[in-house]
């Protein structure tokens, strides 16, 4: 099982780009690049909740699922 970050899909549906997203959540760009393409071993919270705050995400599930196929 792993957990997969669905950034890159909010961010489409929001119309955001990373450099926008980074700006709004004060997060590297480069972080938000490494989330989108599921780069990161580590993920930290803080950083995650003030992304979320950011996109206004209520529900956690709308930016990670647990994927079952490996």
């Amino acid at each position: 099982m792993k957990l997969v970050i669905k950034l890159k899909d909010v961010m489409k549906e929001r119309g955001i780009t990373q450099l926008q997203l980074a700006k709004m959540a004060n997060v590297r760009q480069a972080a938000i690049s490494e989330l989108c393409r599921n780069a990161r071993e580590e993920v930290n919270l803080a950083m995650l909740t003030r992304i979320a705050i950011a996109l206004e995400i209520k529900d956690i599930s709308e930016l990670m699922q647990f994927d079952e196929t490996e």
